[in-house]
């Protein structure tokens, strides 16, 4: 059994949110890590500057009812060099490579002194994309409601929407009535909302892919801007809580961390 000091901390890095109910669903997040790996060091850090500015102007140094730092990575890699601890597991609460969130000081001179293994985003194993889908299916829409997935996607590097048009794919092929759009990149919102009008349903179900609430993704599928999914479709619309509700694909997302702790 590793010591304390030699017991590998477990690091989830996002993006992060100042937003009550998105700090909720990451708190939900931090609940599930815990559970699954008691006794570890679980650490977090916020790679937006600006959500981290936010959280200091308002004298929130910490999240969560266990008072975890606000931290970006250099600050975090900082404490845990002063802590003595040297085994670092990093895992990124993202659905893609080059997610947004990538601390842009994630330098190799930041990791001197320290042993740093890498986790991966969820869908960046191809086998994910499907079983990521298959566990969001018992919640599509019933016989009379259009099931839309909703990522933001890339759009500077549309190949890094492979895994999204993946997915498009393959639900179009295993469920009815069941399509994928981004904000950005491909696959677009065209041929999905063409097809969505084709059925011919007065209802549509968007199911966001992000963790967490508050989310500019959020903003484009239901608010009321003209240019929103929700408006765009003119159908009633419902939308399902984020991924990291639903304990199956945190199940998904949680066999990274168990990857990079096998390596220490």
């Amino acid at each position: 059994m590793a010591s304390d000091i030699a017991k590998p901390v477990i690091v989830i890095t996002t993006f992060g949110t100042s937003i009550p109910a998105g700090l909720n669903d990451l708190e939900n997040v931090d609940t599930q890590v815990t559970s699954k790996y008691p006794g570890y060091d679980v650490r977090w850090v916020f790679g937006g500057v600006s959500v981290r500015e936010t959280l200091y102007k308002r004298g929130q140094a910490t999240i969560f009812k266990r008072k975890v730092p606000v931290r970006s990575l250099v600050e975090l890699y900082a404490d845990l060099k002063k802590d003595g601890k040297r085994n670092i597991a990093v895992q990124y609460l993202f659905l893609l490579p080059s997610s947004k969130g990538t601390d842009p000081h994630m330098a190799v001179g930041d990791t001197a002194g320290l042993n740093v293994e890498f986790g991966y985003p969820l869908l960046a194993p191809p086998d994910n994309v499907a079983r990521v889908a298959d566990a969001l299916a018992p919640r599509f829409g019933g016989k009379d409601t259009v099931t839309i997935i909703a990522a933001h996607g890339n759009g500077e590097v549309p190949t890094l929407n492979v895994p999204l048009l993946q997915m498009d794919s393959y639900v179009r092929k295993h469920y009815q009535n069941t399509f994928l759009a981004t904000v950005v990149g491909p696959p677009g919102t065209e041929v999905a909302f063409a097809d969505a009008r084709k059925t011919g349903f007065k209802k549509v179900k968007f199911f966001p892919m992000l963790f967490v609430a508050g989310d500019r993704l959020t903003q484009a599928v239901m608010s009321d801007d003209p240019k929103s999914f929700k408006n765009q479709l003119g159908l009633e619309a419902t939308t399902e809580p984020g991924l990291g509700s639903n304990k199956e694909v945190m199940k998904i997302w949680m066999e990274s961390i168990d990857w990079t702790l096998a390596r220490f």
